[in-house]
């Protein structure tokens, strides 16, 4: 019997996905040993920069948390950018450096303000004051735990590291869409370590990821007009053959955008600049960068491209079945109960494939759940968020590449306005 195109989509997307998963739990697994993070041989000082617009209501929360850093207080160095806020955060960020010089805890705290250009220019604003020989950024939205930064700084015993990420969480999740965002953020989680053991992370999330700092007196600070910098940095680091590490048990928490509109605009600046910086940096697809090039970023652009097509073939079906289905109800005089049961008795009398990949699909999101959660200790429940997330995520990451496609085809610009989210 000829397979028809939406069963080839299907099966093509279920194999190439049980295909990526099982190989990396191989490399899990294989590099188990590996996840306990090296103690540091020295203890560097850390400048930590947190670049700030109009954050007035978590500002300080944000400061607290990196003052409670487990780390020697003398090693470290906070820098407060107000990028030009119009509400009271440079007041807030100004308290809290007098407090802290106040209390004599060793800590440098600086806070130096100047105009809106955006979070890039701030942070190099930051570099140009910085004093570490680490230098790291946390979102005045975002909270790390205590043991962080003790945790991440010994992958620097490897001369070749230049970028140690951490653990990203939805902080607090509430209503449907973070919780949903909390199941991808520990997704995600999982995935920063087995591309480490692939040496193939692209991205340095913004919050709270560490560089050493010579990487950008040599190559230079961030790319001010890139809507992604996150992961530009990260791109550059690779093409000029260093390392970046991840410690999966370094906690950091953000904020999830709490409505669809702000998550759209979030994602589509966050693919659009992916796309931008791939394209910038499409020299990476070689066998020079080993499985980064030949397996990683290629099989990241196959996932989406599947994803798209699945999606837009079945809105196209959708379409189509409910004409037919309207039709039919017309057809039985609207006597829907005997056509449902000559339905259900067809589905598993023909039981196709694809209701068993789609079982081992999701006991394997299952485990990748645990996993993600035990290594970052995550103590939350997580049953009705996850069954949404298989329900909706796909779709929505596919409409989100789709929008991102557009953007760049069209040449349309996505920038930060006056946000640095």
């Amino acid at each position: 019997m000829a397979i028809t195109l939406g069963e080839l989509l299907l099966y093509s997307t279920s194999y190439f996905g049980l295909f990526t998963a099982t190989l990396f739990f191989l490399m899990f697994f294989e590099k188990k040993q590996k996840l306990q993070n090296p103690l540091p041989n020295d203890i560097g000082k850390v400048t930590i920069a947190v670049p700030a617009y109009n954050e007035e209501k978590t500002i300080k929360k944000t400061l607290l948390s990196l003052l409670r850093l487990d780390y020697p207080k003398n090693k470290l160095e906070i820098i407060v950018v107000d990028d030009g806020s119009t509400d009271k955060t440079y007041l807030i960020a100004k308290q809290m450096e007098k407090d802290v010089r106040a209390a004599r805890t060793g800590i440098a705290f600086k806070v130096i303000t100047k105009e809106n250009t955006g979070k890039g220019d701030s942070l190099n604003a930051a570099l140009a004051h910085a004093t570490g020989s680490f230098f790291g950024a946390l979102d005045a939205d975002s909270m790390v735990e205590p043991d962080a930064l003790q945790k991440i700084i010994g992958y620097f015993n490897d001369a070749r590291v230049m970028a140690v990420t951490p653990s990203l969480k939805i902080y607090q999740p509430k209503g449907m869409l973070q919780r949903i965002q909390s199941i991808e953020y520990l997704l995600g989680i999982y995935l920063r370590k087995v591309f480490a053991y692939f040496d193939a992370i692209h991205v340095t999330p913004g919050p709270f990821t560490i560089y050493r700092k010579q990487f950008f007196d040599k190559y230079g600070g961030y790319d001010a007009g890139n809507i992604t910098e996150d992961i530009e940095i990260a791109l550059r680091i690779q093409s000029n053959q260093y390392r970046i590490e991840n410690a999966i048990d370094a906690v950091v928490w953000t904020i999830g955008p709490a409505t669809m509109a702000a998550l759209n605009t979030q994602r589509r600046r966050w693919y659009l600049g992916f796309l931008n910086n791939v394209i910038t940096y499409r020299r990476l697809f070689s066998k020079k960068h080993h499985d980064l090039g030949l397996f990683i970023l290629p099989g990241a652009f196959i996932s989406v491209g599947l994803a798209v097509l699945l999606l837009l073939y079945l809105a196209i079906k959708m379409i189509q079945d409910a004409g037919d289905f309207i039709r039919n109800l017309v057809a039985i005089n609207f006597d829907i109960l005997p056509w449902l049961k000559l339905k259900i008795d067809l589905f598993f009398f023909n039981m196709n494939p694809l209701f068993f990949l789609a079982i081992i699909g999701l006991a394997t999101g299952i485990v990748i759940i645990h996993l993600a959660k035990k290594y970052s200790r995550e103590a939350g429940t997580i049953k009705t968020a996850y069954l949404m997330y298989l329900v909706v995520y796909w779709a929505i990451f596919a409409y989100w590449w789709l929008i991102a496609g557009y953007c760049k085809a069209c040449g349309k610009q996505v920038r930060w306005g006056k946000q640095i989210r």
